[in-house]
This record gives structure tokens, C-alpha cells and sequence, in this order.
């Protein structure tokens, strides 16, 4: 009999479309052949676990079929009779039920919730999950795009969590955290809680810790707050205890490494501060010239839109004194803006990822500017130099953007004898449809709520 003939028999009867006569076929073939007992067997379980929906994991058992279960099925197609071929498929289902029950459960349980959303502080969200304070959560991926939130597990640990940060809930006793920061309490009821990061873990014993995942260095660094935890390096199955306030330990996909962080805040405190300076009132945005353009410019915001007929576009200009800063003792400068909620116009004809230009003012005619005035009177991009460009999807509202590199600090020493004014403008267009794109707005420093443009200065030693 050849294998082509055994397969297409297999095939009928994982179709459920084999007749009386291919059933006595397949098992005479079976009764003569140990391989084609063996082939058929790994069929029935691959049909089993896939009939299942099992995990890739569950699958993977395929290779692994006891010799009970062909010994088993040997002795009863030696019986000779269809229902004999029956028992020898009840059988391998039996071992298939063991195999893939555990795979079932563990989908089962994705739908059962394992944390309550305890708190939400000024919280926007990316999540399929539920985002009302008080919502059960289900196992699943929190993304916090910005605020602050607790999240209370059902074994009772709490892990308050800072934006911009992606939490996935795994179980009442275990979390990973991918991305940002957060500081997990453990109470008894909860000793043993994990908490993953895409380098390492931490197994809790009853204390209170802080973990920042650090995505551009590629490592996860903790830090005890009090009590103790176990941090592990999954690649070398190190282990390092922490048991004392100040302690921390660094994890990258190299090593695990205690830190002292009490001698490392002394060591950097003289060698590092910072210098931040606003922009004092002088903020403004300009619209195009024509007898409306007062009607959407606001002290609370620096509006920005660009469209393809130029009509109703927007740009926005703000200036910064820059005269108290040694700009020679400078290592690094960064421009802050933070965003801020727009209804002007719609999302949907904006496309997905919307860049920005900050241009710096060299034509000096137009350092006279005023809040409020017209479109020609007003800086634009052609009076200045690009300093650098920034990204917004437009799914996002809020948050803090900006640029810092070496031309931004070069433009600040040669322009430091005057006031610096800085264009910002949107690069992109909306899409074609239906309604206005949305104007992109900005919090000025009038803004009651958000932080206005800001410059940070980084002075002395980075090291």
C-alpha cells in the first residue's frame, strides 16, 4: 500500500467522508504497518489539537505520542471491526484532551477580569480594554499615551502607572511592563507578584519598588523603595536580592547588575543641572490674510494647519530671552512643546503621522512681531532656518514634543544678543474628503492647564 494511498484515507477521515469499506481499508493497513500507526496517530492528534483551536505551544506536542497510546491502538485494531477503529480515535482523543485542556482553559480564562482600573489622573488612552476608573480589567495591554493610573490587581498589589507606558495585565499574581515607569505595592495577600520588563523580572516579597524600562538603552532598571525583591536576567538565570532602600539593579540583555543609587544621585548632582526658560508673554500665531484671520487666534494657543489651497493655514511664532544663560557652559539645549486638545476640524482628514518644522528667525525686519497680526507682517518660515522636525500621529491629542540636536544650541549662540524667536509650522496636509482637517493646537504660556514652550538647558557634565 503505498503512502499516498494511506494519506488520502487519513484525509476521509479527518473529513468525516470515509465509508464502511475505506474504514476496513484503513484498518488493515494500520493492523500490517507500525509506521503507518505512527503516521496515523500524529495525524489524529495534529486533527485533535487544530480541531481545538489550540496554541502554537499545544502543537508543538505532536512529536511527543506516548507508546502506551500505539500499543493501546495495536491491540484494539487487531480486534478487526469498525468500532474497534473507533476506540483506537477515543483513545488518541483522551490523550488530546489532556494536551490541549490546559491550552482551552488558559484562553477561557483571558475573559476573566484579574484587575480593577483603581484611579485615572488627567489619563488618555490606546486600549482595547476598558479606561473608566472602576472598570474590571481582563488580561490584555494597557496603553497610557499620557497622565497617571493605578491599577489595583485582585491578589490586592498596586501598580500606579506614568505615562507614556504600555502595561500588559497577565494575571492577578503578574504584569510586564514594556514601556515607561511604575511603582508596584505588594501587600501579604499578594508576596510573589512578578513584574516582567523586556530584559528581566521581578518577583516581590512584600514591599514597594519603582521600575523604569528604558527602550533607547535596551535595559530595565529597579529600584527598592522598601523591603525586598528578586530581580532575574532571564538569558543567564542570574539573580540579584535587593533588600535596602537605595538599592536598584540594572538589567540589559547582557547582565544584571547591582546599583547604589544614593552614591549615584551624589556623583551626579554636582555635575548636572538644568536651566529652563519660558517664553514671558511673547507668544503669537498668525492666519491667513484676509478679513477673518482674527477669528480662531487665541493667547491660550499656538494653532497650526497646513492644507493644499493654503486658505485657512496657520503658523505660530514665539520668542525666548535667552540673555542669563552661558550658553558656553551648555553641553546640550531642547525645545518643548505640549500639545493640547483641538475641535477644530476633523482627525479623519489628517493623515496618520503628521510632521512638524521649527524654523528659527535670521530675518531680523520681523523681530518687531505682535500677537494678532497679519499673515505678511508675521514670521514665516522663509525668514528663518530649519532647526529640526517632529512627528504627532493624529490618533494623539495630547503630549510633550520638541527637538534637541547641535543646530538648535549653535542658532541660540549666534542669535544671543537678542530676543530668539522660533516659527512652527506643519508640514503635512490634510487628505483628501470631506471637512476640514483638523487644526493642531499647541498651549502657549496663557494656556490654563499645560506648560507653554519651554527651553532646556543642560549645563556641565553629562557623563
Amino acid at each position: 500500500m503505498s503512502d499516498d494511498r494511506l494519506h488520502r484515507l487519513i484525509d476521509a477521515w479527518r473529513d468525516n467522508e470515509l465509508s464502511d469499506n475505506q474504514a476496513e481499508e484503513l484498518n488493515q493497513i494500520l493492523r500490517d504497518s507500525e509506521e503507518a500507526r505512527r503516521t496515523f496517530s500524529a495525524e489524529a492528534q495534529l486533527h485533535g489539537l487544530l480541531h481545538c483551536a489550540a496554541a502554537e505551544d499545544a502543537i508543538e506536542r505532536v512529536a511527543d505520542i506516548p507508546s502506551a497510546t500505539l500499543q493501546g491502538g495495536s491491540r484494539v485494531l487487531r480486534r478487526n471491526s469498525r468500532s474497534a477503529w473507533l476506540m483506537l480515535v477515543s483513545a488518541i482523543a483522551a490523550g488530546l484532551i489532556v494536551a490541549v485542556g490546559i491550552q482551552w482553559w488558559n484562553r477561557a480564562s483571558l475573559s476573566t477580569p484579574v484587575a480593577t482600573l483603581a484611579s485615572s489622573e488627567n489619563a488618555a488612552w490606546e486600549s482595547k480594554l476598558p479606561t473608566m476608573p472602576g472598570s474590571e480589567l481582563s488580561p490584555g495591554l494597557l496603553s497610557l499615551r499620557t497622565g497617571v493610573a493605578t491599577i489595583r490587581f485582585h491578589s490586592g498589589a498596586e501598580v500606579v502607572v506614568e505615562a507614556p507606558a504600555q502595561l500588559e495585565l497577565l494575571s492577578s499574581m503578574r504584569a510586564k511592563l514594556f514601556s515607561g515607569a511604575a511603582v508596584i505595592d505588594v501587600p501579604d495577600s499578594a508576596i510573589g507578584f512578578v513584574i516582567e520588563t523586556p530584559d528581566g523580572y521581578a518577583i516581590d516579597y512584600g514591599t514597594r519598588f519603582a521600575v523604569r524600562v528604558d527602550q533607547e538603552e535596551k535595559q530595565s532598571n529597579f529600584e527598592i523603595i522598601e523591603g525586598e525583591i528578586a530581580v532575574h536576567h532571564p538569558g543567564s538565570g542570574d539573580e540579584v536580592r535587593l533588600t535596602g532602600h537605595g538599592q536598584g539593579a540594572t538589567v540589559s540583555r547582557q547582565s544584571v547588575v547591582v546599583v547604589d543609587l544614593e552614591r549615584q544621585a551624589d556623583i551626579a548632582r554636582p555635575s548636572e543641572n538644568v536651566i529652563r526658560v519660558g517664553t514671558n508673554g511673547r507668544t503669537g500665531s498668525a492666519m491667513r490674510r484676509d478679513e477673518k484671520r482674527h477669528k480662531f487666534i487665541e493667547r491660550e494657543f499656538l494653532s497650526v494647519k497646513h492644507t493644499s489651497s493654503g486658505k485657512w493655514d496657520h503658523r505660530s511664532f514665539f520668542a525666548f530671552d535667552v540673555s542669563s544663560v552661558d550658553l558656553d557652559q551648555v553641553g546640550s539645549a531642547r525645545l518643548r512643546l505640549n500639545l493640547v486638545p483641538s475641535t477644530r476640524g476633523l482627525v479623519s482628514r489628517l493623515p496618520k503621522t503628521n510632521r512638524f518644522g521649527i524654523y528659527g528667525l535670521t530675518n531680523r525686519e520681523k523681530d518687531g512681531w505682535k500677537f494678532g497680526g497679519s499673515w505678511d507682517e508675521s514670521p514665516a518660515p522663509a525668514d528663518g532656518v530649519l532647526l529640526g522636525t517632529f512627528e504627532v500621529p493624529r490618533s494623539m491629542q495630547r503630549g510633550t514634543f520638541g527637538i534637541q540636536n547641535d543646530k538648535l544650541l549653535d542658532f541660540l549662540r549666534a542669535n544671543r544678543d537678542r530676543p530668539v524667536t522660533f516659527i512652527l509650522v506643519r508640514e503635512t496636509t490634510q487628505i483628501e474628503g470631506v471637512g476640514a482637517g483638523l487644526t493642531h493646537l499647541f498651549a502657549s504660556d496663557s494656556h490654563p492647564e499645560a506648560v507653554g514652550p519651554m527651553l532646556e538647558f543642560t549645563v556641565g557634565s553629562e557623563e
